[in-house]
């Protein structure tokens, strides 16, 4: 017999309830709630073959002969579980309608059966209603709820009518309480959040206006927001982050009926079909002050480089004590295709078993371990004690800064920051022990299996053999140590990593040791230095490819942007472009030079040519500084400048880093003197870093970007 997930094992009859054999509570809890019904009426409607109902049948009668008649106080857990008591009661339903309209030969000759399963569902509807049985503002209490609304639905008379009006009014808090004002599930969970999401959609498409009363209306209220959320924790490579009590596997896409005509929807059918399909989200970042998360990516690619992007997950805080673990300031990072900062994963629900213990512990997460130093014995003043003090979730430099007081002897402040253009994270940690006694610190940074670490003194690399590598350095205050440990040894986990439900492999935790102190300051810089392929793919993902410069002659033609066309850096194509203004016979060429002297000169040669009617020279003298100020640039540089119908950026003229002070300038004060319609184009020659800020201003804004080989 073979449940959910699970290996198979053997099966001789149905009687055995109560046994253990892979020591898993899921395992019970799913052969409890005959989660296998559903797969022998699917068995039955392809063989039509009535032994397959007759299977069926006797492991319902088994499992009511022995316990229908008893109660709570029965020691094993699953019989009357709150969860399993739900799911039971609608396998039951499910059974008596499909052998009534599937197989009413059948049905006729168990008649007696389908009674019994009547009785027994009247049993489980009134142990579902009972407030005392109800686990409220769970998603089992929503499951509960969702169940006893079917039960009040199939079932006639004034009992029915009092299941479904406690079953609406149950819906409603649960709807209220599960997702904060930012549309995020309070469970910790992102699986929980597309669970439970499902759980309400399923709801709202299954029953009519009359019986779901005002809960159609409430859902819409955040629905829009419960997609956006999906629509940005799902990584790049389609999958769920394994945070919380989550696996790392691919969601399903059940929206398109219900939310097809939202924006949202578009975004996450642009998430979920890696680019293919949707459109582009219009924010690389968000940050959920109120319900603890912060994610971060550098683009969002087209399909081609989809699962290359950057993308980081901060997670800041528990918003209730289901599926939670120990993970306030957690950071997971993505990127070029692969992962480098992991979380832990879910692994199982056995709280005896020592690698669930540690997956649910601090030390599995990318936080710190501080000594003599422990939660609160009252878990509610987990709930309580972390903020988002400030955040900022622009496209090219977006931060989250959070107080975390969820160790009561340490007040610990962590601000984690991305330069997406640079591919550097950088995060600092700040650690005052509120009774002044010294206490050592180990940050924690856990790896995949596959990466090779190499420590060099202070410094650590990290290498995949896709050649790409992550370097972290230490500054501030200076580590005793840093050292690498693996896997288990005997029930003490090191680092350790679940994709699966019962399922784990070694990681490695890179541990960073301070000597005790009772105040200290740290910065932990990342700097992502991808392979060349996977950089570019990372960078470009949004580019057009390879456009040479008579295909531009051709877009102009067919876009209509011959007007004004602006060029910052490579300067040798002012003339060609002079040249192809002045044989259209329309607009002119601007260019952005160094200074006064390689102004004067450009605008010699293009006297000499007979381009000055198609071409102009403005000078940045004075404005290319890193330290002017944006005023100088305005007054000076930019004099006349509007209408922009193309603006084409190079490097060929600048160093890097000049260009890249340059446009940090210019770029927010060129949107105004833009075209409506006006397209960006990036020479082949700029670096990816540089391409990659061009893009996100780009992006922003709602520009067109390409790329131009000559």
């Amino acid at each position: 017999m073979t449940l959910g997930p699970f290996k198979p094992v053997n099966f001789t009859r149905w009687g055995s309830w109560e046994q253990n054999p892979l020591d898993n509570r899921s395992w019970q809890w799913r052969l409890n709630w005959l989660s296998f019904l559903s797969y022998l009426m699917a068995y039955h409607h392809a063989s039509e073959n009535d032994a397959v109902l007759d299977f069926a049948r006797e492991s319902v009668e088994s499992w009511l002969d022995t316990y229908l008649e008893t109660d709570t106080t029965y020691p094993f857990e699953f019989i009357w579980h709150d969860h399993a008591t739900a799911l039971r009661a609608e396998q039951l339903v499910l059974l008596a309608y499909y052998s009534r309209r599937y197989a009413p030969n059948w049905a006729k000759l168990n008649a007696k059966f389908l009674v019994y399963v009547e009785k027994a569902l009247k049993t489980h509807g009134n142990w579902l209603a009972k407030d005392s049985f109800y686990s409220e503002h769970t998603n089992h209490g929503l499951e509960q709820a969702r169940v006893l609304l079917l039960l009040g639905t199939v079932f006639e008379g004034e009992q029915a009518k009092q299941w479904q009006q406690i079953a609406q009014q149950r819906i409603s808090s649960e709807l209220e309480f599960s997702f904060t004002d930012e549309g995020v599930h309070v469970e910790n969970s992102p699986a929980y959040h597309i669970f439970v999401f499902k759980v309400f959609l399923g709801i709202i498409k299954d029953y009519p206006k009359e019986v779901l009363g005002g809960l159609s209306s409430q859902f819409d209220v955040f629905a829009h927001k419960a997609l956006r959320f999906i629509t940005h924790i799902l990584r790049p490579d389609g999958l769920l982050p394994p945070i919380g009590d989550t696996e790392q596997l691919p969601t399903s896409n059940m929206y398109r009926d219900a939310f097809g005509h939202m924006p949202e929807y578009q975004h996450l059918l642009y998430a979920l079909t890696n680019g293919k399909q949707g459109e582009r989200p219009p924010e690389s970042n968000v940050v959920y002050p109120h319900s603890g998360y912060a994610v971060f990516r550098d683009l969002w690619p087209g399909q081609e480089d989809y699962r290359n992007a950057l993308h980081c997950i901060v997670k800041v805080g528990c918003s209730s004590r289901y599926h939670h673990q120990q993970d306030e300031g957690h950071i997971s990072l993505y990127a070029g295709g692969e992962d480098w900062l992991i979380d832990s994963g879910l692994y199982n629900y056995s709280g005896k078993d020592p690698v669930r213990r540690y997956m649910r512990s601090r030390s599995a997460h990318n936080i710190p371990l501080v000594s003599d130093a422990g939660y609160d014995a009252d878990f509610e003043h987990r709930l309580s004690a972390w903020e988002v003090t400030t955040f900022d979730d622009s496209p090219s430099l977006p931060f989250v800064e959070m107080a975390l007081n969820v160790l009561p002897q340490v007040a610990h402040k962590r601000r984690v920051a991305l330069d997406s253009a640079l591919h550097e994270l950088s995060v600092v940690d700040q650690f005052h022990c509120n009774d002044g006694q010294p206490r050592e610190v180990i940050l924690q940074w856990h790896f995949p299996q596959d990466k090779q670490i190499s420590i060099q003194g202070n410094r650590a690399i990290i290498s995949s053999a896709t050649g790409s590598q992550l370097l972290m350095d230490i500054q501030g205050a200076q580590p005793d140590s840093l050292s690498v440990v693996k896997g288990r040894q005997g029930e003490r986990v090191f680092s350790a990593f679940s994709a699966k439900a019962n399922q784990f492999e070694s990681s490695q935790l890179l541990r960073v040791v301070f000597a005790p102190s009772s105040a200290l300051e740290v910065t932990s810089r990342f700097h992502l230095a991808l392979s060349p392929q996977r950089k570019l793919a990372a960078s470009h993902a949004r580019l057009v490819k390879g456009e040479s410069l008579e295909a531009l002659t051709a877009l102009m033609d067919r876009s209509g942007i011959w007007q004004h066309t602006l060029v910052l850096g490579n300067t040798s194509l002012v003339s060609r472009l002079g040249k192809l203004h002045q044989d259209k016979g329309c607009g002119f060429v601007s260019v952005l030079t160094d200074n006064d002297r390689a102004s004067q000169h450009l605008d010699d040669q293009l006297e000499d040519e007979g381009l000055k009617l198609w071409a102009q020279s403005l000078s940045l003298a004075g404005s290319a500084s890193c330290d002017a100020v944006a005023g100088d640039v305005s007054d000076h540089a930019l004099r006349g400048l509007k209408g922009i119908s193309l603006l084409i950026i190079g490097a060929s003229d600048f160093s890097d880093r000049h260009l890249e002070a340059l446009l940090g300038k210019l770029l927010p004060m060129l949107l105004s003197r833009l075209a409506p319609t006006a397209q960006v184009w990036l020479t082949a020659d700029m670096n990816v870093s540089l391409k990659a800020l061009c893009q996100q201003w780009a992006d922003r804004h709602g520009l067109k970007v390409a790329e131009l080989a000559f």
